[in-house]
């Protein structure tokens, strides 16, 4: 069965007034939801369907999918349309349409889609579990981990940005591909594992890290993320495009190791894969050996700190710092030893 719509949003702020005004009454706080700027890297009939608002609530964040017309999508469908969007959003993604029969909530709730219906019902079980933290217990001192913004925000600074210290988060959300709020949370985040003090001047906040260098690199090693999030290994159908090599052939690169025998691994965004395959730029293989080379799926945007078409060194380490292969944890070690941070 085909979703129902009561009415077609007449406009963005209007639909969007209604969601902040159905998700303030709900919570009993105020959630202003902002237009979220990196819908320009899904595909383009998502945007010409949905409207994309982004919030946090409590310590989730959320992106709003709000439908822009009545249309005969199906719950799969937008399951389908949802999980497009997944991988440029670190959050939870929630389906919004104007009105869903019960049977179409049923079969959302059935396949995991979280959504919203302004002035009707409102399906986020990550949402419920985060206000039960939030709001009744005690909240965590510190993630284990930092997030892919809070990462980015912290090798940007190390690599581009030391000397210009402190930074709001409108500065740095110029030069990343991160919108204000998202560049807020990764200060919040920063501050919270240690690495960094929040200071704020009246209605701005500006970030200072408490240490440079080699020695806020060792501070932080423990709370760093693998870069990586999938492999995929693809044998080019046209000319290949230039990409920053990764992983233990960036590494061979800069540092005394031999390189590996294996085609040549590259770092790109989920976008870039999804784009070399829908436009039979290149197919998928099953071995590495079969392949012209690994595409790996970064969980932020290799080409903001990439140079002379190769990865950054910091993203090296986080990836081979603790790696099981000795060669290659001290390779990077040495890495980190010499260069001029």
């Amino acid at each position: 069965m085909a979703l129902e719509h009561r009415q077609t949003p007449s406009a963005s702020g209007q639909y969007r007034e209604r969601l902040e005004r159905y998700l303030g009454a709900i919570l009993q706080r105020d959630v202003p939801l902002h237009e979220w700027d990196r819908h320009k890297r899904l595909p383009v009939f998502l945007a010409r369907l949905y409207r994309f608002f982004e919030t946090r609530i409590g310590h989730t964040s959320l992106l709003f999918m709000a439908a822009r017309q009545a249309g005969n999508h199906t719950p799969a469908e937008i399951r389908k349309h949802v999980d497009l969007a997944k991988p440029e959003f670190d959050g939870v993604v929630v389906y919004s349409a104007e009105r869903l029969t019960a049977s179409s909530r049923a079969r959302l709730i059935a396949t995991g889609v979280a959504f919203a219906v302004p002035g009707n019902q409102l399906y986020v079980p990550e949402l419920a579990t985060d206000l039960r933290e939030h709001f009744r217990g005690p909240r965590p001192e510190r993630p284990d981990k930092l997030s892919p913004s809070a990462q980015l925000v912290l090798f940007f600074h190390l690599l581009r940005n030391a000397r210009d210290q402190p930074r709001t988060p409108t500065e740095l959300a110029d030069l990343l591909p991160y919108s204000n709020m998202t560049v807020g949370r990764a200060f919040d985040e920063l501050a919270a594992v240690g690495l960094a003090q929040v200071e704020r001047r009246g209605r701005k906040k500006l970030l200072w890290f408490r240490a440079e260098g080699r020695l806020l690199v060792d501070t932080a090693k423990t709370f760093l993320i693998r870069p990586e999030r999938r492999l995929d290994h693809v044998r080019w159908l046209q000319e290949p495009p230039e990409l920053p090599l990764a992983g233990e052939h960036a590494l061979a690169r800069l540092s005394d190791i031999n390189p590996p025998a294996t085609p040549p691994v590259f770092a790109v965004t989920p976008g870039q894969v999804r784009d070399f395959l829908d436009d039979g730029r290149a197919e998928k293989c099953e071995a590495a050996d079969d392949s012209d080379g690994t595409l790996e799926t970064w969980r932020y945007d290799p080409s903001v700190l990439a140079r002379n078409r190769m990865v950054d060194p910091l993203s090296l380490f986080a990836k081979f710092w603790d790696d099981p292969d000795k060669r290659l944890s001290m390779a990077v070690d040495r890495l980190m030893g010499q260069w001029a941070l």
